[in-house]
């Protein structure tokens, strides 16, 4: 008789699989990232259909069979039915659990991964939605999120001259580590090297404010119209140039 496995997790992605099945990718609790196969849940009579599916968090049991997981139970504990239906907070989640499912280990647990991740799911299902503000909390959650993968950057100190920023020209490269003084960028010819971004002071004291705070304190950062942009354009990029660069 196969061993039963309980845990409580995130359902982060779905692939059907056959006629019925699906591939489903849950985050966990107890056992973190795991893939299990959800047998005939695409019939209409299964009950697993009522407890998994993508960004639900159940309470599941599975077994391990002799060349994967099979998933056996699947009970809601949150369907966070504002995410799902909102297209703006999808957009956000969709974000967060594209790096999770990416950078996060197979079957490696990590309790605070797990904690960010279900924090972030729940402010966001229970968020507001106005505009500015749910762009902030989109950008500042992504940072977070980098930050808990062990991707946040340098910004109190040049990676190259380790020489305190002062509050002049920089620019943000990715592939240094952070932000670099326009000294070392234009000593290195850094134009020419790959990914850069101008990056304004504003926008650096903003990061740093994220980096260092909490939930609550995210929505008070101000922005002038010119450095919100330019942080928008920085954390799009940023992102990018880690899914693409980052194994």
């Amino acid at each position: 008789m196969h061993q039963r496995y309980r845990a409580k997790g995130i359902f982060i992605k779905k692939q059907d699989q056959g006629e019925a099945d699906q591939l489903l990718t849950i985050f966990t609790e107890q056992f973190g990232k795991i893939e299990v196969v959800a047998k005939g849940i695409r019939k209409i009579t299964s009950k697993l259909r009522a407890g998994a599916d993508v960004f639900y968090l159940s309470e599941i049991e599975f077994v391990q069979g002799k060349s994967y997981k099979i998933l056996t139970d699947a009970v809601a504990v949150d369907r966070f039915d504002s995410i799902c239906q909102e297209p703006e907070k999808s957009q956000i989640i969709y974000k967060i659990v594209e790096l999770l499912n990416q950078f996060a280990n197979q079957e490696a647990t990590d309790e605070k991964l797990w904690r960010f991740l279900l924090q972030t799911f729940e402010v966001i299902e229970n968020l507001e939605i106005r505009n500015l503000k749910l762009e902030i909390i989109c950008h500042y959650s992504l940072w977070k999120f980098f930050a808990v993968l062990g991707y946040s950057p340098e910004l109190h100190h040049c990676p190259l001259c380790c020489k305190k920023l002062l509050p002049e020209t920089f620019f943000f490269v990715p592939s240094e580590g952070g932000v670099v003084c326009w000294q070392c960028f234009s000593a290195n010819d850094l134009k020419k090297s790959g990914l850069w971004f101008p990056i304004k002071v504003d926008t650096v004291k903003a990061l740093r404010v994220w980096l260092s705070q909490d939930w609550a304190e995210a929505g008070k950062v101000s922005f002038g119209q010119e450095a919100q942009q330019n942080l928008w354009d920085i954390s799009k990029n940023y992102f990018i140039y880690l899914r693409e660069n980052i194994s």
